[in-house]
């Protein structure tokens, strides 16, 4: 009896060993096959560039992670929220569309801290588009009810397939998001089939959550303007008229620079819509183009306005534009601010387009930074040398600078960059005030050796 008793334990004790490997098994093969590896550890010298503020933080981290061939990077980029798109760009920018089911470490609604790629059927909807592949559609789960909707529709642009958006349902809980989407189809469809007679007969089929949008003639007014491009026809944007925020795009597709200034002033525009002309007309009508386009604008103010839109920091490629058309009595048009008063907390100016940070902007843009000198409030003259310094990324102008603070932001970023603790030494001769950047460089050279997936994890 004891005998048997024996045989029927170890047959039971080898059971559950089985039982408890089979599931530590199914346990790693999850791990693998949704995370990267967790023995990456950041190459030195990668972080410090991307931490020091000389450059956007989430861009160069994007730009790392593809440069690199290393999706983790984009786990550092300034929020939570923004890692599934930086993950998303990861994988359109490699051709990689396996990098969207790259995990990460998120607080959930119940403040746990989680490992999740469910945002992963986003990231296939957008590769899809991205570069125009229908099997990537395929790839999505049925997740949730916006997996479900979009794969659906994704589908459904693919093959161009009018019945199939007007049958998209929209779940009571997403139709705030979502209540143009079979509209939106619509859309798309006649846009790839560069059909603008399907903007009427898809208004038959439109039959999303609210009614209104077929009866006040949005849809129409959406459809007919992102259609006229595709088929290259100005008129059609005509029937827009009423909605400047569809209509004015629109044109854009076709105005000539010259025409710019005379269509802003003569069109008047509806403002019940809360489309501000002043602000977005010349914004919407350059979106998209080349700054050489802003050349044969003739109004001062449009053409400046559209090298604002079109031109980046640090400018290199339209300083030369930009040197034509300000120099410092622009200023004088737009300065709420005293420049010859007393100076005012360097932490606390504002950073309005006024006064000081006029000229400072000016200057940037103009490669000129004598115009700083030129800023008789200390404050803003000491913001200025900081942001032109940071954006030629020179440390020369940071020895110009008379306020403390402001010598710690300029040298900061510096140190950070170069890793380098020498540059905190010139932020002022007080121990207790460099430390906070000491601190930095310190923190992060701790980072270079030790961050990995793993370490993120336990955050």
């Amino acid at each position: 009896m004891m005998a048997i008793k024996k045989q029927i334990f170890n047959a039971l004790f080898i059971l559950s060993i089985m039982i408890i490997s089979g599931c530590t098994q199914s346990s790693e093969t999850f791990d693998s096959e949704n995370t990267f590896s967790i023995d990456i550890t950041y190459p030195t010298g990668l972080i410090p560039q991307c931490e020091s503020g000389l450059i956007d933080k989430d861009s160069c981290y994007l730009d790392t992670a593809i440069r690199t061939q290393n999706v983790s990077y984009c786990l550092k980029v300034n929020s939570q929220r923004d890692i599934p798109e930086c993950i998303t760009q990861y994988a359109i920018k490699t051709d990689n569309v396996t990098a969207c089911t790259t995990s990460y470490m998120m607080t959930d609604r119940s403040r746990m801290r989680v490992l999740t790629n469910d945002y992963r059927y986003k990231c296939y909807y957008d590769y899809a588009f991205a570069k125009e592949d229908r099997s990537i559609c395929e790839l999505i789960e049925y997740q949730n009810e916006e997996a479900r909707l979009l794969k659906n529709y994704c589908l459904a642009v693919f093959d161009e397939d009018t019945d199939a958006c007007s049958r998209l349902e929209v779940d009571y809980y997403i139709r705030n998001e979502y209540d143009k989407i079979q509209g939106d189809c619509q859309i798309e469809v006649a846009i790839r089939k560069k059909d603008a007679t399907l903007c009427g007969s898809a208004l038959e089929k439109e039959n999303g959550p609210y009614l209104d949008r077929r009866m006040d003639g949005v849809f129409l007014t959406d459809c007919y303007s992102k259609v006229a491009p595709a088929v290259d026809n100005r008129t059609l944007c005509d029937k827009a008229k009423t909605y400047p925020y569809k209509y004015i795009p629109c044109v854009g597709a076709f105005i000539r620079s010259e025409e710019v200034t005379d269509f802003c002033n003569t069109y008047e525009p509806d403002f019940i819509s809360g489309y501000n002309m002043d602000a977005q007309c010349v914004k919407d009508l350059v979106a998209g183009k080349d700054s050489t386009f802003c050349n044969s604008i003739e109004d001062r103010r449009d053409r400046t306005q559209c090298l604002d839109i079109l031109c980046q920091p640090p400018y290199t490629d339209c300083r030369d534009q930009y040197k034509i058309i300000l120099d410092e009595t622009t200023c004088d048009q737009t300065t709420t601010y005293d420049l010859n008063t007393e100076s005012v907390d360097y932490g606390h100016i504002w950073s309005g387009y006024a006064g000081g940070a006029c000229i400072a902007d000016i200057a940037r843009k103009t490669g000129n930074p004598g115009l700083c000198q030129t800023i008789t409030n200390e404050a803003y003259r000491n913001k200025c040398y900081v942001d032109y310094a940071h954006m030629t990324e020179d440390v020369k102008y940071c020895a110009t600078l008379t306020i403390t603070d402001a010598r710690s932001d300029c040298y900061t970023a510096f140190a950070v960059y170069g890793m380098d603790e020498t540059y905190c030494e010139n932020i002022d001769t007080n121990t207790t005030i460099i430390q906070p950047c000491l601190n930095k460089i310190a923190s992060i050279r701790g980072q270079e050796l030790n961050v990995t997936d793993q370490s993120l994890s336990n955050k």
